[in-house]
């Protein structure tokens, strides 16, 4: 009998402990499934913050999805890895400076991102690869701005090395502004004459053209969109953009400072068998 109850006494005592690791690992999995979801949630945070941190201050230059196999697109002039997507960051923050201090002469012979100190520089080729002539469009348009920088924004464009043109919202008085202004007399808003530089010479004006709409409209500001241009088959256009925020124009305050900015240059062809106009 002595036996029998000291084997049940046994048993209770297994069942016992039984019942305590169950509850051990049900509550070790709990633990780790709780810090399973906090490392998840603190990841996301840090991919939500790493993805912000990108775009900012950066360009994604694309082939509308309806064109690919007619152009591609490349950062360098030999095509070697052609797509249809490019993704440019520039610098991690823009503080503004003026069009004088642009390495104006070292803006040409590059690919792909050739920054400056507080300015955006980047060259790439798009390419007619369909077995067609055909006619395209460009657009740039700002996704994405803050503290109302496109008030103080500059955008160049150069096309072939050969053309340039220079972007920007018109004044509070409707007018066009100026690329930049002669900062020793920055209250008189006097325009500051253009140099002896190559890309002074392509520009040809100190008169800027202005955006295509100067507020942001669904918080999208069009920068232009180009007419129609020929590209025969296998011909290639190179394409370079400058970006920076003029310091000496007079919207550019010093809350300006650190503001960021995210636009996208975009092309899509407009007709195939075209004729060379």
């Amino acid at each position: 009998m002595g036996k029998r109850e000291f084997t049940k006494s046994k048993q209770d005592e297994i069942i016992k402990n039984q019942k305590i690791r169950a509850a051990s690992k049900r509550r070790t999995a709990t633990t780790v499934i709780i810090i399973f979801l906090l490392c998840a949630l603190l990841l996301t945070g840090a991919t939500w913050g790493t993805i912000t941190f990108i775009d900012a201050n950066s360009m994604r230059i694309v082939v509308d999805k309806s064109n690919v196999g007619e152009i591609s697109i490349s950062k360098t002039a030999d095509f070697s890895s052609p797509t249809t997507m490019l993704k440019m960051d520039g610098p991690e923050e823009m503080s503004n400076i003026t069009y004088d201090w642009i390495l104006k002469d070292e803006v040409f012979g590059k690919e792909g991102d050739h920054h400056g100190d507080n300015y955006i520089a980047y060259s790439f080729f798009l390419k007619n690869v369909s077995d067609s002539d055909i006619l395209f469009k460009s657009s740039i348009v700002l996704n994405y701005v803050s503290k109302d920088i496109e008030r103080t924004v500059r955008i160049v464009v150069v096309e072939d090395e050969e053309k340039a043109t220079c972007y920007a919202v018109t004044r509070s008085d409707g007018s066009p502004e100026y690329i930049a202004y002669d900062t020793d007399e920055k209250a008189t808003q006097k325009p500051l004459p253009l140099g002896n530089s190559r890309l002074d010479e392509l520009l040809g004006t100190n008169v800027t053209t202005p955006f295509v709409t100067d507020e942001p409209v669904d918080s999208n500001v069009k920068v232009f969109e180009s007419a129609d241009v020929f590209l025969a088959v296998d011909e290639v256009k190179k394409y370079t953009v400058l970006i920076w925020i003029e310091g000496s124009d007079s919207d550019c305050m010093d809350d300006v400072i650190g503001a960021k900015v995210n636009f996208e240059y975009s092309f899509r062809v407009t007709q195939v068998d075209a004729i060379k106009p």
